[in-house]
């Protein structure tokens, strides 16, 4: 689990640093469409790699709770779907090449984070004592 933590502050840091290089346009250098486009890019990149930053730092609790591994499904969830898009919609290629590890890395941490997390008991709850008998 420490691992895919790790695995997970790593890819975070990646997509925060790599993809303002991989959206930029080839031709010109500069970043395609209006100030809210970039805008509106900027934001889905904070909210993709804060998903993998919220791994990283809260995944040992996942198990343990369901608040935090619902909010956890709902960040992967989101990550899915917008790697799915990229994939479907990009021509870019580098983008495609950036976008497919870490659609296999959201599977992997929805697979040890969210859906490990709910187990079946591991001990018997307490049974009732028994009173003693008064004479």
């Amino acid at each position: 689990m420490i691992f895919l933590r790790i695995l997970s502050f790593m890819a975070g840091s990646l997509v925060l640093f790599a993809a303002p290089f991989l959206l930029l346009s080839e031709t010109a250098g500069q970043p395609s469409g209006g100030p809210y486009s970039v805008a509106l890019g900027a934001l889905a990149v904070l909210l993709f790699a804060l998903g993998y930053f919220y791994l990283a730092l809260c995944g040992h609790r996942t198990s343990r709770s369901p608040t935090l591994r619902s909010i956890a499904a709902t960040l992967i969830s989101l990550q899915l779907l917008a790697v799915g898009w990229v994939l479907a919609t990009s021509h870019n290629p580098r983008v495609l090449v950036a976008s497919a590890p870490l659609l296999c890395l959201c599977v992997f941490l929805f697979m040890a984070f969210v859906w490990a997390g709910k187990r079946g008991r591991s001990h018997r709850p307490k049974r009732r004592r028994e009173a003693f008998p008064t004479h």
